[in-house]
């Protein structure tokens, strides 16, 4: 058996993944770095792709197989190849939608496979029209449909930033990574988490311990400082909850500010149809008496730099707010409010807003919070935005300097994965 690890982008936990399964098995693995032409087109990358596959298919045995990962690849189960590939000469699995996904591939080297492969290499060089996708090289193989199983294991499995992490709780073999530049940073959590829950033998998602134990509605820390933070998770997303929880009481304690926590939407307040950030404007408007400035961090926030002090940003200004990497005016995630009467008048109308709405299920219902904070804010004469680099920097830009990181658009499992393996990492920066 032969496992081909041909990599056209820097990815050494991909690597380390197929080493070891194949290593597992007593399988030959092949290792092709070709990272130096990840800024190559897509027939430079897919016609040595395929070479490389017919290649080892002619060196092979009979009846070898031959299994081809990318470094969008990991192997989740440590599935022989032999029960995968019985009584088949290869193994395509579409993953999320009709075409096959081309990070994880299996033949059985005999004349026929040699011969539609040769078929599609001949169909895959330079100066020949290629298909918008890799998947439409492969039509002369069936492809398995999405979610196909052998057994009780599902072949492949799709991930993505935003998507469902079916990975770490569906028996799968393996997982196809979605293929995103902007998302390279979460491909490497995502790989680096897999190749550790194997080393230590524990469950996926198994994270770094919070050292969060209260589990109480509400916690004040260092009350009664000038300057106040304050957070709420719901119970439902205390994976990243208690992330950001320990992050923000880090920074408090070392800059000292206060920090308020709401472990669930506070009883009063609770109708049980209404989503916890509706309720941003009326703990803002609780808390602003007691201190000069109160900021709303989103439980999806990390403090990246903890050295950096709040006080610079609101120097001249009533309001803190940074532009959204949208088309909204700015970002309701992370905001600073100064203790003045118009403040707390626009809470109470962002309060009134709300309540207006038909649908506050959940999050997004009705365009979210944000669209009411907005309203609210962007008319006044002293209204200005900072950017999102210097606060509220979306995950996809983080840099070792960023200040604090937003980890917007996420699923939750992965966003508390992100959240763990950024936090590990600053550590070493």
């Amino acid at each position: 058996m032969i496992v081909i690890s041909l990599l056209f982008d820097n990815a050494p936990a991909a690597l380390a993944n197929h080493r070891h399964y194949a290593r597992e098995h007593g399988y030959r693995h092949v290792e092709l770095d070709l990272s130096e032409l990840s800024g190559s087109n897509n027939a430079v990358r897919w016609v040595y792709k395929y070479e490389t596959l017919l290649r080892h298919l002619q060196q092979a045995q009979p009846n070898e197989i031959v299994l081809l990962l990318s470094e969008n690849a990991a192997l989740l189960r440590s599935t022989p190849l032999t029960d995968l590939m019985a009584g088949r000469d290869w193994l395509l699995v579409c993953s999320d939608s009709d075409l096959p996904q081309t990070d994880i591939l299996m033949f059985r080297n005999t004349p026929t496979v040699r011969e539609k492969v040769a078929d599609l290499v001949g169909r895959c060089r330079y100066g020949v029209v290629l298909p918008e996708r890799e998947a439409g090289l492969l039509h002369n193989f069936t492809a398995c449909p999405v979610q196909h199983r052998i057994g009780d294991v599902f072949v492949v499995v799709p991930a993505a930033s935003n998507l469902q992490s079916v990975w770490a709780n569906w028996p799968a073999f393996s997982v196809s990574i979605q293929d995103d530049k902007q998302h390279r940073r979460f491909r490497t959590a995502l790989l680096e988490h897999i190749n550790e829950c194997h080393a230590r033998g524990v469950p996926y998602l198994t994270l770094t311990d919070t050292g969060v134990r209260d589990t109480s509605a509400h916690s004040v820390f260092q009350p009664n400082r000038p300057i106040a933070i304050v957070t709420l998770y719901t119970p439902n997303v205390t994976g990243y909850g208690r992330i950001a929880e320990a992050n923000f009481k880090r920074y408090c304690e070392r800059q000292g500010y206060t920090l308020y926590v709401h472990r669930d939407i506070p009883a009063l307040l609770n109708d049980g149809k209404t989503s916890g950030n509706r309720f941003k404007a009326a703990l803002l408007r609780e808390y602003l008496p007691n201190h000069q400035w109160v900021f709303w961090l989103d439980a999806d926030v990390l403090i990246n730099d903890l050295n950096q002090r709040l006080e610079p940003f609101t120097h001249g200004r009533e309001t803190v707010l940074a532009r959204d990497v949208g088309t909204w005016t700015f970002n309701s995630g992370i905001m600073g409010f100064q203790r003045n009467q118009r403040n707390y008048d626009a809470f109470a109308h962002v309060i009134d807003e709300c309540a207006k709405l038909e649908d506050k299920s959940h999050v997004y219902a009705s365009h979210g919070d944000q669209q009411q904070f907005i309203h609210a804010f962007e008319e006044r004469p002293d209204f200005q935005v900072s950017s999102f680099i210097d606060i509220n920097t979306p995950w996809i830009y983080r840099r070792p300097d960023s200040f604090m990181v937003h980890y917007v658009g996420m699923w939750e499992d992965n966003r508390a994965l992100l959240m763990d393996y950024d936090l590990r990492k600053s550590a070493l920066e």
